[in-house]
């Protein structure tokens, strides 16, 4: 199960991003995540997967005006 559990600087790596990026992803873009004590932010592989497709959803190619 550890493995499951990201850190915000694991999801940084993962996503090629900023530690702050993730936070305000967290804060402010809705990324599920807990804390444990005074240890930050952790995020499960599962609830990163799911915001990310979430994610990819909203957005469409450009010129594609299709309904789906």
């Amino acid at each position: 199960m550890e493995d499951d559990i990201l850190t915000v600087q694991d999801v940084a790596r993962q996503m090629k991003v900023s530690e702050r990026t993730v936070r305000n992803w967290i804060e402010k873009e809705g990324l599920v995540a807990f804390t444990i004590g005074k240890r930050g932010y952790r995020v499960t592989k599962a609830d990163l997967n799911a915001w990310v497709e979430a994610r990819k959803k909203q957005r469409r190619p450009l010129g594609d005006d299709s309904e789906d």
